[in-house]
């Protein structure tokens, strides 16, 4: 029950940033580095363990085929195969594509997943680059899969002159609420 009145919540909070075009700090999101020395201890399984959830939105460029589409999402998908120690390490994935929210708040994202995790030690050995820069402490197929559909996502200019590259990112941690 306490999840469920998190996932009612949570959907209504990011939309909220999202609808809010004056909002600053929608354009300076940088990455967060995790420094060297703790790459091991921030990476490890057992690393703040509790349901993570890594939410992932693409905005495909308009030139990209169903086929391509199909292909991108397969390649997510085969990214739960991936493993660690010689065992899988996601824990799920989700995929949705073809908005279907009637907000008008969608900002042209057409393709979504919601990967699981069971410590966000996972999910920082997950994301890897740019926040890990030693190939030993990220997932290689992940890594493979960022190098892949980089050309596949739109870039656009900010309002600010930087790029925004159609991916939006969105990670937590589920807490109980009492």
């Amino acid at each position: 029950m306490k999840y469920l009145l998190l996932a009612l919540i949570l959907p209504f909070s990011v939309s909220a940033h999202i609808i809010d075009v004056n909002n600053d700090a929608e354009f300076s999101s940088h990455p967060q580095m995790i420094e060297k020395e703790k790459y091991a201890e921030t990476t490890d399984p057992e690393y703040k363990t509790a349901l993570t959830r890594h939410v992932v939105f693409f905005d495909l460029k308009d030139s990209v085929t169903e086929s391509q589409r199909e292909e991108i999402i397969h390649r997510f998908l085969e990214l739960r195969n991936s493993t660690r120690y010689g065992k899988l390490y996601i824990h799920n994935i989700e995929v949705g594509h073809g908005n279907i929210s009637r907000e008008g708040v969608g900002k042209g994202y057409d393709v979504s997943f919601i990967v699981s995790f069971l410590s966000q030690g996972d999910l920082n050995y997950y994301v890897g680059q740019p926040a890990i820069s030693d190939p030993k402490f990220y997932d290689p197929m992940h890594q493979a899969f960022k190098e892949f559909v980089g050309p596949f996502l739109k870039v656009k200019k900010n309002p600010d002159g930087s790029d925004n590259v159609g991916v939006l990112v969105f990670d937590y941690q589920l807490t109980s609420v009492d």
